[in-house]
């Protein structure tokens, strides 16, 4: 399976979205790294979907989770705290590589895992970017004026690496769910728990349930909880058609387990049923 990503530029509050050429020039085989228990090795494939040769350097970034903003980049100084790194433990080579365009490269990483090495979940971000100059574009604004904002995007994939080691556990629970009613549909808020000693990643599935209908109205992939924190808070816009809009007043709002993760393997891991508020 090749995962891709998409790339957005925050530019003073305004969100871009770039074209689906550039969206998809960058495109790699895993959403994640997990080494547990006596798993010491993996293969990370990068795809250059561009018509071009690209050159691509990798490194390591360490980002820490935020209950309200997701992650957060934790520089040289930054405070670190609540977090195991696992950058010290995986080498990876090669850590430059040029490929054709249409063409991949192989990447391989290896775990040393310490004797000593305490029970405990370690992360560290796997940062993949082209050394290609990155195109600029215009983008018009809403402005009154009319101005246009000049960008220069370069695109990058960050990807979580996992190391777990001894017996870890963690379970998920929705709380203080809400839902209200917007120009456009619903807007579904709440805080996602985590507890236990390791991180939890899975989907989610927001099912109108009214009348006994079991429609699905919208999904939202790869929302995490890292060990840093024990809680996100969440909301999510929940557009609805001309018919669904004045029959759904109900939504379950259900959370999945990655198909891939080693653990819980799709499983269901929280749900919770949300009425329309008045």
């Amino acid at each position: 399976m090749i995962i891709t990503f998409l790339f957005c530029v925050f530019c003073t509050g305004i969100v871009f979205v770039l074209s689906a050429h550039d969206a998809y020039a960058l495109r790699v085989s895993l959403k994640r790294v997990v080494f547990e228990g006596p798993k010491r090795s993996e293969i990370l494939t990068i795809i250059n979907n561009t018509g071009e040769e690209q050159t691509y350097r990798l490194g390591w970034r360490k980002y820490k989770m935020d209950e309200y903003k997701s992650l957060k980049a934790v520089d040289e100084n930054g405070d670190d705290s609540g977090v195991l790194w696992a950058d010290d433990m995986v080498r990876f080579a090669p850590r430059r590589v040029t490929i054709p365009a249409g063409g991949s490269q192989q990447i391989r990483l290896l775990l040393r895992r310490p004797s000593d090495l305490q029970t405990a979940e370690y992360r560290s971000h796997l940062w993949i970017v082209t050394e290609t100059k990155p195109e600029k574009f215009d983008i018009q604004t809403d402005s009154k004026d009319g101005q246009a904002i000049k960008l220069a995007v370069q695109p990058a994939i960050s990807l979580p690496v996992f190391v777990r080691n001894g017996a870890l556990q963690a379970s998920a629970s929705i709380s203080d769910a809400k839902l209200t009613r917007t120009g456009g549909g619903l807007k579904a808020s709440f805080v996602l728990n985590r507890e236990g000693n390791e991180s939890i990643y899975g989907d989610f599935d927001f099912i109108c349930t009214d009348s006994g209908q079991n429609k699905v109205l919208k999904q939202v992939r790869g929302i995490s909880v890292y060990p840093e924190i024990s809680k996100r808070y969440l909301d999510f816009d929940i557009g609805l058609g001309p018919e669904t809009a004045t029959s759904c007043n109900s939504v379950n709002i259900l959370y999945r387990a990655d198909p891939d993760d080693p653990e819980f393997k799709g499983k269901t891991l929280a749900q919770s049923t949300v009425t329309l508020s008045n």
